[in-house]
Order: structure tokens, then C-alpha cells, then sequence
């Protein structure tokens, strides 16, 4: 069952990662960096192969751990990555602020501390 989750997920980060690539402009290079987090830096070297089928499109890469406390997608207003590629599926929180910037920019609200959530 979890084989068949992690592949489903795969599947959908792959597809993602190509509608995103589509979605850059070809005239601004800047366009190109992409933060990926993962549950374990071994994935870099497991999934080397489509992770430089990325490189060689022209796409800055930034590799993270999901759970690093100092995680943040924009600093002074500015966003520092133009994409994200979530390849952590067994994460239960991400780390610094990265839950609420998730959640907010994808209309999840919280209610009280470890109650639920709603999706909108």
C-alpha cells in the first residue's frame, strides 16, 4: 500500500514539475529556481536521474530536508524560489514557517491547536 502511495506521489511530482516547467519564461532565466525537500538526502542520489533531467533544462536546483527548522520560501517579501518539489511524503511537519506558507497559499484553514483542518 505505501509502495503504491509513493509511486502515485511520484507520478504527480513528475507531472507537476512538467506543467511547471511549461509555465517559465524562456526569457527570464531567473525564472528557474526550484527548492526540493526531502524526508532523506539518499533520494538525491535514488532519483539522480530525473533530478538532472531538471538541471539540464536549466532549473537551479536547491536540495533541503523537509524538517529543517530554518526552512523559508520568501525572506524581506521577496519569494527565493520560483517552484517547489515536495519529495517527502513521510513528513509529518515541514520545518520553519513552511506549514502555514503551504496551507495559506493553498486555502487550508486551521482551527485550534490539533483539532482539524478545512479545505476549501
Amino acid at each position: 500500500m505505501e509502495k503504491n502511495r509513493f509511486s502515485i506521489l511520484t507520478i504527480l511530482l513528475v507531472t507537476l514539475v512538467l506543467i511547471l516547467s511549461l509555465s517559465f519564461s524562456t526569457y527570464s532565466p531567473t525564472d528557474r529556481r526550484l527548492l526540493v525537500l526531502l524526508d532523506d538526502l539518499s533520494l538525491k542520489s535514488s532519483h539522480s536521474i530525473f533530478f538532472n533531467s531538471i538541471k539540464s533544462r536549466g532549473f537551479d536546483l536547491d536540495f533541503k530536508l523537509a524538517g529543517d527548522p530554518k526552512l523559508a520560501l520568501q525572506r524581506y517579501g521577496q519569494y527565493l524560489y520560483d517552484g517547489l518539489i515536495l519529495f517527502s511524503p513521510s513528513i509529518k511537519r515541514f520545518g520553519g514557517a513552511l506549514d502555514l506558507a503551504l496551507a495559506t497559499g493553498c486555502g487550508v484553514d486551521f482551527d485550534d491547536a490539533d483539532v482539524e483542518f478545512m479545505m476549501h
